[in-house]
């Protein structure tokens, strides 16, 4: 009795073999982003923006720490063979609440490694300088210095070395989204007011030629009660420099919740809303208006993600 031969396709050895030629030749950088209830997956395919948003199960990540470093993996590893992306290279964006940052002022950009080194051992840094691993980068006149926990990273590498995915890069929400900002606001002269609403944290960013002078954050979320603290505390800012340049908001709150913080901008006072669509998440939402299912991130989140496509190539 004759047995059928199966076909080239279903041969082990060759689903194998492509797999790995796939894994060498089809290199590409799927993003990351974490948060507290689980992650956002983002990633190009033949040319469209393609998004998975997965949730974790209780207990296994929280303020961008892998609790369960396996169930984590195993996560990862499920989603990149769903997403059919053999060659993912992991680009992780790390939540808001997993790192630290200042700004260090009087550096100059053509100061050595060993300057920057001595600067930040006489500043009072907001994390433990020999408990984290740091990234700076000049702007203007000053360096702004990021710290992240070494344990943290080193647990997101034990999660892809389990994922069995190469751990390309590891960013912060809040610098990733900030230079989307940058590009999104560079025809704005003047000075900037950013107001961050993410994972119930509020938090008020103002920026003077580009650097970021003031990261304040406020316990209340609710419009009204907020906006007098911040009024305030913009009033205290300006005072600073005689005159003011002029203020543009740019306001990182959901879409249906512009509206009630739009007073923040006074318009007598020749300030503005810089906000503007999200060219990224365009074929998205017109996905959702076909029928697809769409859970769009948060406006932050979208920043964020917005600058990792633009940078990776």
């Amino acid at each position: 009795r004759c047995v059928p031969l199966p076909a080239l396709g279903e041969l082990p050895q060759l689903t194998a073999l492509s797999l790995a030629w796939r894994r060498l030749v089809d290199l590409k950088p799927v993003l990351m982003l974490v948060n507290n209830t689980g992650l956002v997956c983002c990633w190009e395919q033949r040319g469209r923006w393609q998004q998975r948003v997965v949730g974790w199960p209780e207990g296994v990540c929280r303020d961008g720490v892998p609790l369960q470093r396996e169930a984590v993996g195993e996560l990862i590893a499920d989603l990149i063979f769903d997403c059919d992306c053999p060659g993912a290279e992991l680009v992780l964006c790390l939540p808001l609440n997993a790192a630290a940052w200042c700004v260090v002022d009087g550096y100059r950009s053509d100061g050595s490694p060993g300057l920057v080194s001595q600067a930040l051992q006489s500043v009072d840094l907001p994390f433990d300088l020999a408990e984290s691993y740091i990234t700076s980068s000049p702007v203007q006149e000053a360096l702004v210095v990021l710290g992240v926990p070494r344990s943290l990273i080193q647990g997101w590498s034990e999660v892809a070395e389990l994922a069995d995915v190469p751990l390309r890069r590891v960013v912060w929400l809040l610098t990733a989204a900030q230079r989307a900002l940058h590009q999104l606001t560079q025809a704005w002269d003047g000075d900037l007011a950013w107001l961050v609403l993410e994972e119930k944290s509020l938090r008020l960013l103002l920026f003077r030629q580009g650097v970021p002078e003031v990261d304040h954050a406020l316990e209340q979320l609710d419009p009204l009660s907020c906006q007098r603290e911040i009024r305030a505390c913009v009033a205290a800012w300006q005072a600073m420099v005689d005159p003011p340049s002029a203020l543009g908001w740019w306001l990182s709150v959901p879409s249906e919740q512009v509206d009630a913080w739009m007073p923040l901008v006074d318009g007598a006072a020749g300030e503005c809303c810089l906000n503007q669509p999200l060219p990224t998440w365009a074929e998205l939402l017109e996905q959702g208006a076909a029928g697809d299912v769409v859970d769009l991130p948060s406006s932050l989140q979208q920043l964020a993600l917005l600058a990792l496509h633009q940078e990776e190539p």
